[in-house]
């Protein structure tokens, strides 16, 4: 055990010398207002550790509970200031956090988190707390797609035709290369001076296309169109501690919002196929990534596997893994402090967990998206959804033991279809952390502030 680890399973682990232990917390969770972060609380909760969460004020709305800051397994709930627009606040804060109650481990899941807190982590450690993140130079390469898709390639591993594009002047030439339909996506998700998530998005023609492509380039990403992959989507979470992969989790996402390749909505346990699985460890492996990563595929016509992405962080498919026995957060707790890990050999198949708010969005979105790609019928879509309370057994949010985040959660769900927060379902959208998307062709607000046009925002982080 490492001099910074602490015992689990002590009901709120003790530390010596300190004379309050109730002002003591174990971890601190950042990004509070996604279900991944969540499904941490209370899976490290149980494993007997003093958990805190925290989010920042610009990531929820206030007048509604936060379901996160609800959980009986959170012990102490901290608004942080804006992660953006007061950047410096917001990392003071947390450092203040650490200097106070002494956390072990600072846990972020969100990409714009992380992208703030990455220049802080010698300063955390200085503080004795470990930023459960992957190293920097496995990072640098994770979090750009086309340094990704180019080291992919050095590997030999699928992926969809790709091209790189500068300018709106190439998109014709890409549209008769490629064949319309097909994905604009930017290379970051987050630019760094973005208030919100960059997404990929369809584009049927050049004018969606010149659309799109300007609003990614205006925001300080780059662009890359990629031809469209028909088949169902796959990925594979994976635990790397060293040189070893401690644990390999597949799924499949059956619905995603957006419905082209966003957060997930309702997905299912499956055993890793062995053509996934190797691709998948070969290019963790290559960038060098540690701890928690989730390897994101796309079956092409021929069924072949083709690399999407991989995201450095807990996805929002880690609630699907933990029902199917595969306790991640709590293996990410273990390596953050040195604990030993168990590998895990075997987890059930065939769970199928669903995030409620979210399948309603994806029932919403589609509605509006027939003839576009990854959508159905209007008819096909309500069937689907109500078909679904037969078939899914397993909610995000909803828990027995646990009762008050998922009230939270319909809380904010009745508040968005009474029309305090009106969904719509252009092509082009942006979306709050938790729930239902915005108009991007015009300024609106968000939270209280105003929203660019290129602001392409993509709700649970994605968060896939």
């Amino acid at each position: 055990m490492s001099a910074r680890s602490t015992v689990i399973g002590s009901g709120g682990a003790e530390v010596s010398g300190r004379r309050d232990v109730s002002e003591h917390y174990d971890i601190l969770v950042l990004d509070a207002s996604i279900k991944q972060s969540l499904a941490s609380v209370r899976s490290l909760a149980r494993a007997g550790l003093r958990v805190a969460a925290a989010e920042s004020i610009a990531q929820f709305d206030p007048a509604v509970p936060l379901p996160t800051f609800r959980s009986r397994y959170c012990a102490r709930a901290v608004t942080l200031p804006d992660l953006v627009c007061d950047t410096e606040a917001f990392v003071g804060e947390i450092l203040d956090f650490v200097s106070e109650h002494s956390p072990s481990v600072v846990l972020p899941a969100g990409d714009i988190t992380i992208g703030v807190l990455r220049p802080y982590r010698q300063k955390l450690a200085d503080l004795g707390c470990f930023l459960a993140l992957a190293p920097e130079c496995a990072l640098e390469i994770a979090n750009d797609k086309d340094q990704t898709l180019t080291l992919a390639e050095q590997l030999g591993i699928a992926q969809p035709r790709t091209i790189r594009i500068g300018s709106t002047d190439e998109l014709e030439s890409a549209g008769a290369e490629l064949g319309w339909p097909f994905v604009l996506k930017p290379t970051v998700s987050w630019p760094g001076h973005a208030v919100d998530r960059l997404i990929p998005v369809d584009v049927i023609d050049l004018a969606e296309a010149t659309e799109v492509t300007q609003q990614i380039l205006d925001a300080g990403a780059g662009v890359l169109a990629q031809e469209w992959a028909s088949g169902r989507r796959e990925g594979v979470t994976l635990l790397v501690a060293g040189d070893e992969v401690l644990a390999a989790c597949g799924h499949v996402a059956h619905r995603t919002t957006p419905p082209l390749g966003g957060a997930s909505v309702l997905r299912e346990s499956i055993e890793v196929p062995a053509d996934m699985l190797d691709a998948a460890v070969r290019l963790a492996k290559q960038i060098g990534l540690q701890g928690v990563c989730e390897v994101e595929f796309r079956r092409d016509a021929e069924g072949r596997p083709l690399l999407m992405e991989i995201n450095a962080r807990l996805a929002g498919t880690i609630e699907n893994a933990v029902q199917a026995g595969v306790d991640f957060p709590l293996m990410i707790w273990c390596w953050a402090t040195g604990l030993d890990i168990a590998p895990v050999r075997g987890y059930r198949t065939g769970i199928r967990t669903r995030w409620l708010h979210g399948d309603l969005r994806w029932l919403w979105q589609n509605w509006g998206r027939a003839g576009r790609p990854d959508s159905v019928s209007r008819a096909r879509s309500l069937y689907a959804f109500i078909l679904e309370f037969v078939k899914s057994f397993h909610y995000d949010y909803f828990d027995s033991r646990d009762v008050k985040p998922f009230l939270a959660e319909l809380r904010y769900t009745i508040h968005v279809l009474r029309g305090k927060r009106k969904p719509v379902s252009p092509s082009l959208i942006t979306s709050d952390s938790r729930g239902f998307g915005f108009v991007t062709s015009s300024s609106c607000h968000h939270r209280g502030r105003a929203i660019r046009p290129f602001d392409l925002r993509a709700s649970e982080c994605a968060w896939h």
